[in-house]
């Protein structure tokens, strides 16, 4: 019996540890915020949940634009990117 597929383990645990963070951050700041409510908030939910990485990076990416949009308001000035 060949032990080959062995190595492959901690790789993949490093990944599904990385994977779960990444939900669990996403998930955590969906909730903490106030930026989502009702129908919002279950849509990035599922999102998050049906498309781990992809959807996480989704919010974050959502949640930056907005976090920047909002500083651009309340400074005066538009936001760089």
């Amino acid at each position: 019996m060949s032990v080959d597929y062995l190595m492959w383990i901690p790789a993949a645990a490093l990944l599904a540890l990385l994977v779960l963070t990444l939900t669990a951050g996403a998930l955590i700041s969906l909730f903490r915020t106030g930026e989502t409510a009702g129908g919002k908030r279950v849509f990035w939910f599922a999102v998050v949940l049906l498309l781990p990485v992809a959807g996480a990076l989704a919010w974050l990416a959502v949640l930056q634009h907005s976090t920047r949009a909002a500083a651009a308001g309340e400074s005066g000035t538009e936001p760089l990117a």
